[in-house]
C-alpha cells in the first residue's frame, strides 16, 4: 500500500513538472509522431519553464466519435497503445477522450504528457507472457 501511494504521489507531482512533460512530448513525439494518422505535436523546449509548457497547437476534436470515424479511431488509438506497452515502453497512462483529439484529416493527436510510464523489457515480456497463458488458459 505504501509503494501504491508513493507511486501515485510521484505521478501527481510529476505532472505538474512542465519540463518534464516537455520531454515526454519529445520522446512520444520521436516515437510515434511518425506513424500514419498519428500526430503529436511539437513541444517549444526553449520556451517551456517549470510551470509554463509551450506546445504546438492542435485543432482537433475530442471523442466519443460516431460511427466509422469512432471505430477507427479506437482502433488506432488501441493499436498504438499496445505498441507503446509491448514494443516500445513508453506508455501515455492518461488516454482519455479529453487527451486524443480527432483533427479535420482523420489523424488521432495525442495531448497531455505528464503522465507518463516506462515500462521495461521484463515488464514487457512478463506482459506478453501473461496474454499468451490468457490465450491458452494456463495461468499457473
Amino acid at each position: 500500500l505504501v509503494g501504491i501511494s508513493d507511486t501515485f504521489g510521484e505521478q501527481l507531482f510529476g505532472e505538474l513538472d512542465y519540463v518534464r512533460e516537455a520531454n515526454n512530448c519529445e520522446r512520444f513525439r520521436e516515437l510515434y509522431g511518425n506513424w500514419d494518422n498519428i500526430k503529436v505535436p511539437k513541444a517549444c523546449l526553449t520556451l517551456t519553464r517549470k510551470r509554463v509548457f509551450v506546445m504546438e497547437w492542435v485543432n482537433g476534436e475530442k471523442g466519443p466519435w460516431k460511427g466509422k470515424e469512432g471505430i477507427d479511431m479506437v482502433s488506432l488509438g488501441l493499436k498504438c497503445s499496445v505498441d507503446q506497452l509491448l514494443n516500445t515502453g513508453l506508455f501515455h497512462a492518461d488516454p482519455h477522450r479529453g487527451n486524443l483529439l480527432r483533427e479535420k484529416n482523420g489523424d488521432l493527436s495525442f495531448i497531455d504528457f505528464g503522465m507518463m510510464a516506462d515500462v521495461t523489457e521484463e515488464e514487457r515480456y512478463g506482459l506478453i507472457g501473461l496474454a499468451i497463458g490468457l490465450q491458452n488458459k494456463d495461468l499457473k
